[in-house]
Parts: C-alpha cells; sequence; structure tokens
C-alpha cells in the first residue's frame, strides 16, 4: 500500500493541472515546458496535481504518458476526485469511458454523450491497480501539492500508509453512522423522496434540502481522503441549487485558502479557473483572487485548473483549436509562479 503523503523532488518543478482527457493539450504544454517524450527526459521535475481522466476524448492515452513519465522517475502525481471516484467503482458524468455506463452531459436542454475512447478491461485493471498507488498529497519545506485541499486535520487523522479507496469508504461509513444515530441520515433520504431524482437536469427542485446538505457536508469534513481530493463544502439556499456534474448541488466549494495563515505554498487543482471572459457554467469561489493570483492570507495558495476540461462543452458549441478555447491546460513553474499554458498563453 503507498504512503499517502509522499515527499517532492527538490529544486525548481513544473506543476500541472486538471488534464481530464484531454491528450493533444497534453502533449502541447510538455512540448512548451521541454519534455522529449522519446527519452522522457525532462528540464525539471514534473507534478500532476490529478483529473487526468474523464470527460475528454482520451483519458487512455493521457493515462498511458503520465504513467510512462511517473513510472521513469521524472513526474509525480497526486489522486484527484475524479481518480478516487473510479477506484470507488462509483459511476459519474464523465467516466463511463472506464466504468461502461451510458454516460453524458445535459447540454442545451438535451443529454449529449461524450466523444471519449473507451477503455478495455485488461486496462481498466492495470489503470485502477497504478491509481492505487498514488498519493493523497506531495509535501517539501517549502511547498504542498495536493488536488483540492491541505487538509491539516484530517492528515492529522490518516495512517501514513493505505488504500485510498477503502479508507475514504470507511471514513464515509463512520460519518453516517454517527449522522445516522442522529437522524440525520433518514431525514436526508426523506426529502429525497419529496423532490424525485435529483439527476435530472429539468427539475429544479422545489423545497430545500438542509439534511442532505449537512450529510454532503460532513462526509466532506469528515473524510479526509474527500477533503483532500473534492475540499470542504457549505450548505447553500435553495435558490441557489446547481446542476452540476450530473446532478444538482445543495453544497458548493469553500475557499479554505482564506484561512491558510501558514508559510508553506499549497498548489492544487479541481476549482475550474478562468483565464478570460468565457461561457463557463462553473461556479468561481476564487471571487476577489485575480485570475492569475494566488489566494490566502499570505497570497500562497494556487489553483492551476484552468478548465480545459470545459473543452468538450466548447467543442459542441463548435469552437476549435483554430478558433481557440477558453480554457487551458496550465503548468505552475516553481518557484518563478510563471504559468505556462498549452496553446502558448503565459503569464509572469
Amino acid at each position: 500500500m503507498p504512503r499517502l503523503i509522499q515527499p517532492l523532488p527538490a529544486g525548481p518543478l513544473d506543476i500541472i493541472g486538471d488534464v481530464h482527457g484531454e491528450l493533444d493539450a497534453l502533449l502541447a504544454l510538455l512540448g512548451r515546458l521541454g519534455v522529449d517524450l522519446s527519452t522522457n527526459t525532462v528540464e525539471r521535475p514534473l507534478v500532476f496535481v490529478g483529473d487526468l481522466v474523464d470527460r475528454g476524448p482520451d483519458s487512455v492515452g493521457v493515462v498511458d504518458l503520465v504513467r510512462s513519465l511517473v513510472d521513469d522517475g521524472v513526474a509525480s502525481m497526486v489522486l484527484g476526485n475524479h481518480e478516487l471516484n473510479v477506484l470507488r467503482g462509483l459511476q459519474k458524468e464523465g467516466n463511463g469511458w472506464l466504468l461502461g455506463h451510458a454516460d453524458g452531459a445535459w447540454f442545451d436542454g438535451e443529454m449529449r454523450r461524450f466523444d471519449a475512447a473507451s477503455a478495455t478491461a485488461a486496462w481498466r485493471d492495470e489503470a485502477l491497480a497504478w491509481f492505487a498507488e498514488r498519493p493523497l498529497g506531495l509535501v517539501r519545506d517549502d511547498l504542498r501539492v495536493v488536488h483540492a485541499c491541505w487538509d491539516v486535520d484530517g492528515i492529522a487523522r490518516l495512517p501514513v500508509s493505505g488504500d485510498p479507496a477503502l479508507l475514504a469508504d470507511a471514513f464515509d461509513e463512520m460519518t453516517k453512522t454517527e449522522l445516522r444515530d442522529r437522524g440525520v441520515v433518514e431525514r436526508a433520504r426523506q426529502e429525497r423522496r419529496t423532490v424525485g431524482p435529483i439527476d435530472d437536469a429539468t427539475r429544479r427542485p422545489k423545497s430545500a434540502l438542509p439534511f442532505y446538505a449537512a450529510l454532503t457536508v460532513a462526509q466532506h469534513a469528515r473524510n479526509p481522503v474527500r477533503s483532500m481530493t473534492s475540499g470542504l463544502e457549505h450548505a447553500v439556499p435553495l435558490g441557489e441549487y446547481a446542476f452540476l456534474g450530473g446532478k444538482w448541488r445543495v453544497t458548493a466549494r469553500s475557499p479554505w485558502w482564506d484561512r491558510w495563515d501558514r508559510p508553506e505554498a499549497v498548489v492544487v487543482g479541481h476549482y475550474w479557473r478562468t483565464r478570460r471572459a468565457a461561457d463557463h457554467r462553473k461556479p468561481d469561489i476564487w471571487g476577489p483572487v485575480p485570475r492569475f493570483g494566488w489566494g490566502g492570507p499570505r497570497q500562497n495558495v494556487f489553483c492551476v485548473d484552468y478548465s480545459v476540461g470545459m473543452r468538450y462543452r466548447e467543442r459542441w458549441r463548435g469552437r476549435t483549436a483554430a478558433t481557440g478555447f477558453y480554457g487551458g491546460l496550465a503548468a505552475l513553474r516553481w518557484p518563478e509562479r510563471e504559468v505556462v499554458f498549452d496553446d502558448g498563453f503565459a503569464v509572469g
């Protein structure tokens, strides 16, 4: 079983954001970073923040490429929530290419299927075994890398080593047991029965779901595997329910970095930042932080996810590489704090 927190390499790093199956973008970005894929040599070690997979056209190709770089010792990777989902066997929007279910997303009032290469059963088994060996966090004196949230209290509750999926299941069950004893789980079930299916974009809930929200918030806050891969959440009022990721969301992601007052820098993915005005359809929780700025009281938390995972929607709207995409695949060059994109856009 892997160590759940592992060391980062010393020296300068290139930290790469959520790829989401966009193999062409990854190939272009690696070329800009000076990576020679014929020999798997790099100018500086690569670090992937997770969410290699789902929604994009070639998750298989992305995993094969990143796996070869990691196995050759020139790259590291932390688990994202999308890898954790498939390890747990959870059918989610975008992972039908691996788990085999009918898969698509609501678009302009209709369900459209993802145009994604499917994995074979043999490849799936190998990939899941490889994912299960990835850590939740990477650390050195000046820097932390995690997919969504560097949860200090949660990390203290983790064993040194373990199976991430089994640990996530166990923490969820402990939370449910506690909330079941308090009646929260049954009240949440009653609310769900009242409002009907929450995976139908055409049927907005007509009544609030406070107990279902309380259960969701607790499962993030009390499960360090979840908090590190999906972040922390808070309940929102009925009027702010949003259909995201294939279901109506009764909670929203919390800006935990507003309370990060430690000297170590933290780099995350997960949060769907924008680099220009765009038809984004994801809530921007970075608020007053500039598009390429750092968050937190010490301005030392950075999100390197710039929404390349929304390119499937951009393609559905007719955009191409020739016309230019709004979202991009980014790398943060540390310690320079320069941001480089697959299409040549750069900041810093």
